[in-house]
């Protein structure tokens, strides 16, 4: 059952990865919709085809006011979600910790550990405006990324091993350290709600989904014309 579950997983991943990733840039092409788009069913139906002007396939304008009511439903179970996520991470760097050398347990510290960013990105914190949908769906795209490297051993392990020139040892070591978090991450996924995973990037930064009632409508992010 776990391994499906491991499939699936690295399925989702590899596919949210790069639709999302690919989106904005795919905007204007002449090709049908990828089936099942991620996070399509906060978009508003636009015909069978999803066709824009002169029959270019135009991806469909996120629905803010469904996105923040998903949010707002489901924030106990985000916040529970992100709660758990840094207690695996947390224990990870405790039981790294004695593998590594000083000089390893630095470049740890610098490219891993400072990088992990599991919370909101701190440059968008400070910015009061409406998130752009660019930025939206780029938040929502991290938490993909999270899953992989959960997932994905050997990606992992190659990433790890690059930085931090682990020796065969270490490498054993570490595999086995990373084998545990997968399972307490898969352990997770399993009890908590799907969209808990897609909107804990997301979550912090609801407010600023749509306009307050009464704000001037150039406050709001401006859509990128049909070309």
């Amino acid at each position: 059952m776990r391994d499906k579950v491991l499939t699936v997983l690295v399925s989702l991943a590899l596919f949210a990865m790069g639709f999302v990733a690919g989106l904005w840039a795919e905007r204007h092409r002449s090709i049908p919709p990828p089936p099942g788009a991620f996070m399509g069913e906060f978009g508003p139906h636009q015909g069978p085809m999803g066709s824009g002007a002169h029959g270019q396939h135009t991806p469909p304008p996120l629905n803010r006011a469904q996105v923040v009511d998903q949010i707002n439903r489901l924030r106990p179970e985000i916040e529970a979600f992100t709660a758990r996520i840094n207690e695996i991470y947390a224990q990870f760097d405790r039981d790294l910790d004695p593998v590594l050398n000083a000089d390893q347990k630095k470049a740890y510290d610098q490219q891993f550990r400072a990088r992990r960013n599991v919370g909101p990105p701190p440059e968008m914190l400070k910015d009061p405006r409406l998130l752009s949908d660019e930025q939206v769906f780029d938040l929502m795209q991290r938490p993909m990324r999270t899953l992989a490297y959960f997932v994905v051993l050997p990606m992992t392990l190659d990433r790890m091993n690059s930085v931090l020139k682990l020796d065969e040892v270490q490498q054993g070591k570490v595999r086995d350290l990373l084998r545990v978090r997968r399972e307490k991450f898969l352990e997770l996924v399993d009890s908590a709600p799907p969209p808990s995973l897609n909107l804990s990037r997301l979550a912090p930064f609801a407010q600023r989904l749509v306009a307050p009632k009464g704000a001037l409508s150039a406050e709001a992010p401006t859509a990128t014309p049909a070309r």
